[in-house]
């Protein structure tokens, strides 16, 4: 399966998610941390409520007005880059408890970038700069360069301890950052 396939795929499943947790509000603020923070602050503080709703947002499929998160990115940007939506990427790995994974685990981010109006841009018009930051971090690790506007980046962290991803689009100053735990 292509990664684009596999991005819509799980973009389709976040939607689904992001109507489930409406249908239930008590439970939106424990999922917060598991699915990382896409309405995070440019800080890296835990996100709101509506996190779920972010990424089905930046798909155009929630209400009438597109919300952005964490640092916006310039309005004249040349690729259009509004905002980047972030959450925790653990392809086979379940949490411990909210926003808590297993040690030895493949972890990392999920991303995409969004224009002023919501949709997702997908393709390599931008120039992204991932940085982990966190216990026994290799220094080769710890900044990754990519030319790709949606995409994730997993690593295998062996440590314990707090790690933050932080994602952010040089060319329209958009960013955006995660933070869990490794036990």
């Amino acid at each position: 399966m292509s990664l684009k396939s596999r991005l819509f795929a799980l973009a389709v499943g976040s939607a689904a998610v992001a109507i489930a947790v409406s249908a239930a509000p008590a439970l939106a603020a424990p999922l917060d941390s598991v699915f990382g923070s896409a309405g995070s602050s440019g800080s890296g503080s835990a996100g709101s409520s509506d996190l779920l709703d972010a990424g089905s947002s930046a798909l155009g499929s929630s209400g009438d007005k597109t919300e952005h998160y964490g640092k916006l990115g310039r309005d004249n940007a040349p690729n259009g880059v509004r905002s980047i939506n972030v959450w925790v990427y653990a392809p086979n790995t379940q949490p411990i408890s909210p926003g808590v994974y297993p040690r030895n685990s493949q972890l990392g981010v999920r991303y995409n970038s969004t224009i002023d109006a919501g949709p997702v841009v997908d393709g390599d018009e931008c120039a992204m700069q991932i940085r982990l930051s966190g216990p026994k971090v290799p220094k080769k690790a710890q900044l990754f360069s990519t030319q790709d506007c949606t995409s994730v980046k997993p690593y295998t962290l062996r440590a314990p301890g707090s790690y933050s991803i932080s994602v952010t689009d040089t060319i329209s100053g958009a960013s955006n950052a995660i933070t869990f735990d490794v036990q």
